[in-house]
């Protein structure tokens, strides 16, 4: 389902700079795919408290589903 945010997510995104909420919420909310480079999810990986090598792990545990 897209369009609602889990809520650590939602969290997550509101913390984010006043300039970068709106982008990020359109972006999370609707897509059907992430892509481990892009910068939102550094960002929301580590307001989550994850570093680089578990948002790494993360992405090739995802790709195995």
């Amino acid at each position: 389902m897209t369009g609602v945010l889990p809520a650590p997510i939602a969290a997550a995104v509101a913390a984010l700079p006043e300039a970068e909420r709106f982008a990020a919420r359109m972006l999370l909310s609707g897509a059907t795919a992430f892509e481990r480079s892009h910068p939102i999810a550094a960002q929301l990986g580590a307001a989550l408290g994850y570093d680089a090598a578990e948002l790494d792990a993360l992405w090739r545990q995802a790709a195995d589903l």
